[in-house]
């Protein structure tokens, strides 16, 4: 399952032994590492501050580390916003954060975690399951949070679409049982929510697109690894690019359903 970690650790040198954690179990197939951000949380209230950053598998990096940035645009406040766009993900969203796929409890755990002098690795990655990671990076005094961002997002946009539909057969109904000048206040309404309604549509299906993309970039990265790897190693990456065609391809199917 993709997933977006925030990985806390004491110490900078921690924070890149975490790096080095990561790339190893990249490596061997034990998960995806799509891409990673070092950070830090300055003294004083001070906000985060980029120390490393790397989109692996080239050409897809943009896409690849677009949840990363927008994670850090929202856990940094106004100057985290700055970094998220730096690295990709605020940028890539348009600026828009609210279909980023990150809870807000989730949120508030990693600003609570990550307090002032400490350090962070923000990393996008698919993992079976969570054992590798937390038996990996237990040695550096880490502090695992995780998120699992793409099935968020759709509900969020499947909402949004919902209550769009749902207010505008609503008013059509009032319109239906009113006269005079109060049908024409509710027509004049009416015109109004519709073109709300548009502009809208546009923006979710926009976002759905730039998802769907970054699936086909994920499975275009894990395919090149498989490519390269050994024998054991490209077996597990295989595993996983069926598992997330799989997904990729039904929820599509239901973004065009959505949309139709």
């Amino acid at each position: 399952m993709n997933k977006e970690m925030v990985i806390v650790v004491p110490t900078e040198a921690a924070a890149y032994e975490v790096v080095k954690a990561l790339k190893g179990l990249d490596l061997e197939g034990s998960i995806e590492l799509y891409s990673f951000t070092v950070v830090t949380k300055g003294g004083n209230g001070g906000g985060v501050s980029i120390k490393d950053t790397e989109h692996l598998h080239a050409p897809w990096g943009t896409l690849l580390g677009l949840s990363t940035g927008a994670l850090i645009g929202l856990i940094g406040g106004p100057v985290g916003a700055a970094v998220g766009a730096a690295i990709g993900g605020a940028a890539g969203l348009g600026g828009d954060l609210a279909y980023s796929g990150f809870a807000g409890d989730f949120v508030y755990n990693v600003t609570e975690r990550l307090e002032p002098g400490s350090h962070a690795v923000c990393a996008s990655i698919w993992e079976d399951w969570t054992a590798p990671i937390d038996i990996a990076v237990a040695p550096f005094g880490a502090v695992v949070l995780r998120q699992a961002t793409d099935d968020l997002v759709f509900a969020q946009i499947q909402s949004d679409m919902r209550a769009l539909n749902d207010e505008l057969d609503h008013i059509d109904a009032e319109i239906a049982r009113a006269t005079g000048d109060a049908k024409k206040k509710l027509e004049t309404k009416r015109e109004e929510l519709r073109a709300k309604q548009t502009a809208q549509r546009e923006k979710l299906k926009a976002r759905a697109k730039k998802l769907e993309d970054t699936w086909d970039a994920e499975l275009a990265s894990i395919d090149e690894k498989a490519r390269k790897a050994q024998a054991a190693a490209k077996a597990r990456h295989e595993q996983h690019t069926q598992k997330l065609a799989r997904f990729s391809a039904a929820q599509k199917q239901a973004f065009h359903d959505l949309f139709a």
